[in-house]
């Protein structure tokens, strides 16, 4: 698909003398214990390249999402989340994920992701989070630059491929869809169906069984028609670039009082887990789709018809300086 962002009038008679005429129509992955989230730290962001290659890749995630440049694609329809909703003959267990996360482990009946533009069906394996120690500081994704208190992971294995483990080095073996919780003076009282448990995973490692809900309850009203997409990484090692990003529009609300129950959980060294997000990586020449039109964005039919008026009066002004 050809699209185009519109900037200024000069940018656009000099992109238009050039091709107009030419125009035609995680995942959080788990690596294991011997990294954290401690950017001072030899076992930090900043070194987990040492132990996983990957993770100095170019394909890298999070990154920032500039919503102006973000590229409108139609091919993107709406997902399909219907199985969110399915509760009927699934357990669901609340993990202190190895001091990292707090992670919510699906069993049972097999749930998917479908539509989207996604190549094929994926398979719900898990849903983890992201947080910081501010209010500021804890999202993985930047929107416009702007951090965010939370960020959830919806993490799903590719239906062809056996399990989430060997989906995580396979391309596109990964689909992991985001959500970007904005501070709320008021309780979320759906989050409070899995916080009410956090007592019995405060130390690393521990887990509990708890009574299953729907999934659609953590997810913003237009979660299946708006939102972004581009191809990246597992965020923690082994970051393999496997993952097929989906980053909702709009955001769910938590309190300061529910950031501070993640905050309560422990880390490996049974102190608090007051950081998991890795720092924002380079784009490396990465397009961002969306759902969303703007006024900045041209469909790649208007695309061309704009190039082809630009290309006639670029030609225009060329005779008229030659005759005179």
């Amino acid at each position: 698909m050809v699209t185009c962002r519109v900037t200024t009038l000069k940018s656009w008679i000099v992109a238009s003398c050039l091709v107009g005429l030419f125009c035609r129509g995680p995942v959080s992955g788990d690596g294991g214990d011997d990294w954290n989230y401690d950017t001072s730290s030899h076992e930090g962001p900043n070194y987990w390249y040492v132990n996983y290659p990957s993770c100095g890749a170019n394909r890298q995630s999070p990154i920032n999402i500039d919503t102006r440049s973000a590229w409108y694609d139609p091919k993107l329809t709406a997902l399909d989340m219907s199985d969110y909703d399915v509760t009927a003959d699934v357990k669901m267990t609340l993990i202190n994920r190895h001091g990292h996360t707090a992670e919510v482990f699906y069993k049972g009946k097999s749930l998917y992701l479908r539509g989207g533009g996604l190549p094929g069906d994926y398979e719900l394996d898990q849903l983890h989070f992201h947080w910081g120690p501010r209010q500021k500081n804890g999202s993985e994704h930047k929107l416009n630059w702007s951090h965010y208190p939370m960020e959830l992971h919806i993490v799903h294995h590719k239906k062809e491929i056996e399990s989430v483990d060997k989906a995580a080095s396979k391309p596109q073996g990964l689909s992991v869809y985001a959500v970007l919780f904005k501070l709320s003076e008021e309780d979320n009282p759906k989050l409070n169906k899995m916080l009410n448990y956090f007592d019995g995973i405060i130390e690393s490692d521990k887990e509990t069984q708890i009574p299953t809900f729907s999934l659609k309850e953590f997810l913003p009203a237009t979660a299946d028609k708006l939102f972004y997409r581009y191809d990246g990484s597992l965020t923690s090692p082994p970051c393999y670039e496997s993952v097929i990003w989906t980053i909702a529009a709009d955001f769910v609300p938590v309190s300061e009082k529910q950031l501070n129950r993640f905050r309560e959980l422990h880390d490996l060294e049974d102190g608090p887990l007051l950081d998991t997000h890795r720092p924002i990586q380079k784009l490396n020449g990465r397009i961002v789709r969306t759902t969303i039109r703007s006024k900045y964005i041209l469909s790649a039919a208007a695309c061309c018809v704009h190039l082809r008026l630009m290309s006639l009066l670029c030609l225009v002004f060329y005779v008229f300086t030659i005759q005179y």
